[in-house]
């Protein structure tokens, strides 16, 4: 696929080799109306295709992260039509979950509703001092964003924000049990491109086939989780950098490379 260069809504730059820098450009508080999660699913795709991408930072312009659901989508919906939406809000949040490549969430303000779901659906995440997380769709009379903020929080700390409707800021989040690191605004893209450089240093193949295994193993139990991840260690193992990444690592260790002649050389 040919590199990605934006789309209407999602602004891109490139700060380093290997990193994408995808910034949400909607309006005020880069509120989600349908036609936003089309494009953001899209978006997710062509990173996926662009093969110079090695890791992406996903942020928002402004303020705000990004507030959720534009209103006006929820004040037009009805029976009819929802189930449409609510497909096209599925491939939106598919298409990042699969993306092909790690995605940080530099969380630069609000995330709430949708705007956390998205965080919950990224791979790593930094959050800024500022930043505020919350649930608020009881309090506009709908439901949804529990199942996506259960991969951070424990129950009780997700019905907490699901019940009241409140927001957090970003050190309860934190405290609550959420995997983020907190720091200070202006510190938040520095402590991002530090993680996503960490990431982008890796080989494309590797990251592709360790985000396909972490996704799949998620869902079970251990012992068929752990299965399915020997099946991708032997996958990566046929490729030419797991080859190059063991035998530098070797090197650095100062091992003789194995006598594969000798039946009594053996790995761990």
């Amino acid at each position: 696929m040919p590199r990605f260069e934006g789309s209407e809504h999602v602004l891109v730059s490139r700060p380093e080799p290997g990193v994408a820098v995808l910034e949400l450009a909607r309006g005020k508080v880069n509120a989600i109306d349908q036609a936003f999660y089309a494009e953001l699913g899209e978006v997710f795709d062509a990173v996926s295709g662009d093969e110079q991408i090695r890791c992406a930072v996903l942020t928002g312009r402004g303020h705000v992260f990004c507030a959720g659901n534009d209103l006006r989508d929820f004040a037009a919906m009805d029976a009819r039509h929802g189930e449409e939406h609510m497909r096209t809000v599925r491939r939106c949040f598919s298409a990042l979950l699969e993306c092909a490549v790690p995605v940080v969430a530099a969380v630069n303000g609000p995330a709430l509703g949708s705007g956390l779901g998205l965080v919950a659906s990224c791979d790593l995440v930094v959050a800024s001092e500022r930043a505020t997380f919350g649930l608020p769709e009881m309090g506009v009379g709908v439901l949804g964003g529990g199942r996506f903020t259960a991969r951070m929080l424990p129950q009780q700390a997700v019905r907490r924000l699901f019940f009241t409707a409140e927001p957090v800021g970003a050190a309860t989040f934190r405290d609550w049990g959420a995997p983020a690191e907190v720091v200070a605004h202006e510190e938040l893209l520095p402590a991002a491109l530090r993680l996503a450089r960490s990431v982008a240093a890796k080989d494309r193949h590797a990251l592709t086939l360790a985000k396909q295994s972490l996704n799949g193993c998620e869902p079970l139990d251990l012992e068929r989780g752990y299965r399915l991840e020997q099946t991708f260690t032997v996958r990566l193992s046929a490729h030419a950098s797991s080859k190059e990444a063991v035998a530098g690592r070797m090197a650095e260790l100062g091992v003789a490379a194995p006598n594969t002649a000798d039946p009594g050389t053996a790995g761990p």
